[in-house]
């Protein structure tokens, strides 16, 4: 039905209506092309612009480097506030960090595709820069690099890089706090005693448990000034002290029965003489 010397041509029967049957075969064969022949015209379509308005060769990787170096923008790319609007043709960018690079603050290259103007022509080339990461920057944090996206005609576009951390193992970041999940032995939780932990910046912290554990889990101690960096100082860090079971082997099952049993007593006695 839709070959381009077909006589069953219905123009309603198809997603697009109202197509003469050469404008749509046309259509056809420009999908086609795009999608699985020419894949520097698919690279732009995914960026968003039809073929037609930026025709270019297929380069290689080394060739788009090249020509890279001969798309440097001056001056330097200005960094601004997420909040101002980003203008239109821009690159997003996810950036990939650690927990430790969002404390202590660092500098990363990334690396990416972007469309510039050389010579009268649209190429799309790989480009690298360096992002500054401040201490003061989370998880989604979004940082605006001007001029530094895909250039279409007269218009440049801007890269738009956000930050993205990475799962930690042992911390968590709640704004500018920062939680830790600790474990501790049945002996403490139920005797009390000294735990000994490190925080993010390597510092060691012992903390005295001598209260009685919550019936529900866990039991929470915060710290002043110890969690993420902020402009006027640190946040908070939230440990959550959580009691490692262990299995009671078989050798001292019996002697572990009898002494829990003895202080279940010992609780219920004291318990019906306050009554």
């Amino acid at each position: 039905m839709c070959r381009a010397d077909s006589e069953n041509y219905d123009p309603t029967d198809f997603p697009i209506q109202g197509l003469e049957q050469q404008e749509y075969w046309e259509l056809l064969n420009h999908a086609y092309r795009t999608l699985t022949v020419i894949p520097e015209i698919r690279a732009r379509y995914d960026a968003g612009y039809p073929s037609e308005e930026l025709p270019a060769p297929v380069r290689s990787r080394a060739e788009s480097l090249a020509l890279g170096s001969l798309a440097a923008i001056q001056p330097p790319p200005l960094i601004v506030p997420a909040s101002e609007q980003v203008r239109p043709h821009s690159v997003v960018l996810q950036c990939p960090v650690q927990l430790e690079e969002l404390f202590y603050g660092t500098r990363k290259d990334v690396s990416y595709q972007r469309l510039v103007n050389i010579a009268g022509q649209s190429e799309l080339i790989y480009q690298t820069t360096s992002v500054n990461i401040t201490p003061y920057m989370r998880d989604g944090e979004q940082i605006i690099l001007r001029g530094l996206g895909n250039q279409v005609g007269a218009v440049q576009g801007d890269l738009l890089v956000v930050l993205r951390q990475f799962v930690h193992p042992s911390f968590s970041a709640k704004g500018d706090d920062l939680v830790c999940n600790c474990h501790i032995p049945l002996s403490v939780a139920v005797l009390g005693g000294i735990v000994v932990f490190r925080g993010i910046d390597n510092k060691t912290f012992r903390l005295l448990l001598d209260e009685p554990y919550p019936l529900l889990p866990p039991l929470v101690k915060v710290i002043e000034d110890e969690g993420m960096k902020t402009r006027h100082g640190r946040g908070k860090l939230v440990v959550k002290f959580y009691v490692q079971f262990l299995p009671v082997p078989t050798r001292l099952r019996d002697e572990t029965a009898n002494l829990l049993r003895q202080i279940e007593s010992a609780y219920k006695r004291a318990e019906d003489a306050y009554n």
